[in-house]
């Protein structure tokens, strides 16, 4: 009976994900025939908002943030970008700034750990520092990049040249618009504003149901002997991290995974939370590359690429220093978390600081 429980639940957690995959794919297809019904209009008003690289980078944090997930984030902006509702330069510098706002729900999980005072919070927030200090000096470095010099415009500009040569790419909606038959006879009974909100409604949903049925997995004892075993050589947690996070598409939710089991002491090797980190970096962007590919245009493609990019290069350049950076980010979590009133304070600038910005830039249109 327990067997056939068990054959019941994973099958359940199968279907599911089939299901809400679908549905992310649906969404991505309501988006983008939406946007383009808006047009010029969406254009206008999201220029305004997101006027310049700096703008484009705090608004991509903030969002990210509020939405709890870059590949819902990142997917909405390649849709967006395909579109032609957003430039192509400010669509890549709303990636670099989702890096950072994907940090923020890890965080907020440890000062919940923290204000409750249970379990070694000093190692829950080694978590989630490696995971904010990794992005923080990344953002640092390819931020300036692509504002003084716009280094990633021009790798998405040479990956859209290069997915244009792709000749199936173009079949991918013809494709995409038969197994969705439902998507435009829908607009033609809803506003296109109205089916923006839809759709973004849908994809987080969709992106959340993957999540739970696949979080449902990896939720059972065994799955907490794989992570244990997991963080013993940087090369496997790397690996692991990369595969994890395929099969659960959220860089946030495989980090706050890793949170509570920190603090409850289900491991404790602070020198390979980083690999891992860097691993699923890698693996949350292909829920992105299938949002892009179902818009079939190089452009969204390109605009992945920097995503992929991104994230490539970070693991390459900070695979080499993991001692010290764990050094680093042990000395840092043991400050933030050495009282709830400056976990506080720093939680509060975490999140004034991005708004601060975007403020800024709304007052002064």
């Amino acid at each position: 009976m327990c067997f056939n429980g068990i054959l019941s639940a994973k099958y359940k957690n199968g279907v599911g994900s089939i299901v809400a995959i679908y549905f992310f794919i649906s969404a991505i297809v309501l988006v983008k025939n939406s946007a383009k019904i808006m047009g010029v209009a969406l254009a206008e008003t999201i220029v305004l908002l997101i006027r310049d690289t700096t703008s484009a980078v705090f608004a991509g944090w903030i969002s990210t943030a509020l939405l709890h997930s870059s590949g819902a984030f990142d997917s909405i902006i390649c849709a967006f970008t395909s579109s032609g509702v957003i430039p192509l330069s400010l669509a890549v510098a709303t990636i670099i700034g989702a890096e950072i706002g994907t940090t923020v729900t890890p965080f907020l999980i440890s000062v919940i750990e923290r204000l409750k005072g249970k379990g070694d919070t000093s190692a829950a927030f080694n978590v989630t520092m490696s995971h904010v200090l990794y992005n923080l000096f990344t953002l640092a470095l390819f931020y300036p990049l692509e504002l003084f010099f716009g280094v990633f415009s021009k790798i998405a500009e040479w990956g859209t040249q290069q997915f244009v040569k792709i000749t199936w790419l173009n079949a991918v909606p013809d494709l995409l618009d038969t197994i969705t038959p439902w998507v435009k006879p829908l607009l033609s009974y809803l506003p296109p504003w109205a089916g923006l909100v839809v759709g973004g409604v849908m994809l987080l949903v969709a992106l959340g149901a993957v999540e739970k049925y696949m979080t449902a997995i990896f939720s059972m004892p065994r799955s907490w002997n794989l992570i244990r075993s997991t963080f013993t050589k940087p090369r496997r947690a790397f690996i692991a991290g990369f595969v994890f996070t395929l099969l659960v598409p959220s860089t946030t939710v495989m980090v706050s995974l890793l949170v509570p089991l920190a603090a409850s002491g289900v491991f404790k090797a602070e020198y390979y939370i980083l690999p891992y980190i860097l691993g699923a970096n890698i693996g949350t962007v292909f829920d992105v590359m299938i949002a892009a590919m179902a818009t079939g245009d190089p452009i969204a493609l390109g605009v992945w690429l920097v995503h992929l990019t991104i994230n490539v290069v970070g693991a390459i350049l900070f695979m080499p220093i993991l001692d010290p950076f764990a050094d680093l980010t042990r000395k840092v979590a043991d400050y933030v978390s050495k009282d709830p009133r400056t976990t506080l304070i720093i939680t509060a600038l975490f999140h004034i600081i991005p708004a601060s910005v975007i403020l800024y830039y709304y007052l002064t249109l």
